[in-house]
């Protein structure tokens, strides 16, 4: 068994502060073999390639085993270097300032959170590979968390990815966000939709389908167990990203009641579902 394959990393994620845009996170580590571990934060989302500096949002950053602390040393922009001296179990704590609303960068206030994956969690340096859980503690109130990570069996809000590439390309919306399902191409989907809107979701349900079906009918196949469309809706705004099972969306209020604004959102459906065969299977190389 390789040093790495014996390393275990957890996340518990919750809201103290949703009214001041704070993410509480607690990384819990255990089977580091070395005297220290370096941590690290991605600078870039996938889907888009542009560095980020996520890191900066970062904020009280500790590291403890039981109840001794641990010393922390900041070695890059974006990596910490926890000095363990061996301890089976190491529990990192630090908080992320999430206020900046856009469908790459995690907002919250005190109606929801987006958490969009890159921003809020770490990863021991070199171990890309490993396994990760993740608990969602939503906030006084919230009642739903919608992603597209695999839910474990009988754990209320909590997730596992294989490798942190899939944590990392899995956004996250916590909150009361209306959702409604259908299914396609032999595939459950689901639709979360945070901030309202006039929305038929009747409607939405079949002419979301046919784009599912059209687009595996043209690339053969469908790759998905499930996929998870994240829509805000806003006053004014818009975009989307896309993910490995998943997108968010952003949309205004208004968008579906006239037919420009409809056809309009159901445009961006496509474009972000087709990204599943193009860029995110059909890519360069260099994206891995």
């Amino acid at each position: 068994m390789t040093v790495k394959s014996q390393v275990k990393v957890g996340f518990e994620v919750s809201f103290k502060e949703p009214q001041a845009h704070y993410v509480e996170v607690e990384m819990n580590i255990s089977g580091s073999a070395k005297d220290y571990i370096d941590v690290k934060m991605p600078v870039w989302t996938p889907g888009s390639y542009l560095v980020r500096e996520f890191s900066k949002n970062v904020e009280g950053f500790t590291a403890a085993s039981g109840s001794k602390a641990l010393k922390v040393e900041k070695v890059r922009k974006n990596a910490w270097r926890v000095y363990h001296e061996k301890a089976k179990d190491i529990k990192l704590k630090y908080r992320v300032y999430a206020n900046e609303i856009s469908v790459r960068t995690s907002f919250v206030t005190d109606e929801h959170a987006f958490l969009s994956s890159t921003g809020i969690f770490m990863y021991p340096d070199g171990m890309l590979n490993l396994p990760s859980t993740v608990k969602i503690i939503p906030f006084k109130g919230w009642t739903k968390v919608s992603t597209g990570l695999e839910p474990v069996p009988n754990q209320a809000f909590t997730y596992t990815a294989s490798n942190f590439d899939i944590l990392f390309d899995s956004p996250i919306e916590v909150g009361n966000q209306d959702i409604f399902e259908f299914t396609a191409s032999g595939v459950r989907h689901e639709v979360a939709m945070f901030g309202g809107g006039n929305y038929d979701k009747e409607k939405l349900k079949v002419d979301m389908a046919k784009i599912v079906e059209q687009g595996t009918a043209l690339y053969g196949e469908n790759p998905n167990k499930h996929y998870t469309f994240i829509v805000h809706n806003f006053e004014s705004g818009g975009g989307g990203l896309e993910h490995l099972n998943s997108t968010v969306l952003g949309a205004t209020r208004d968008a579906y009641t006239s037919e420009a604004g409809y056809k309009g959102f159901l445009n961006l459906v496509a474009h972000e579902y087709y990204h599943l065969w193009n860029v995110k299977r059909l890519r360069p190389v260099a994206l891995g």
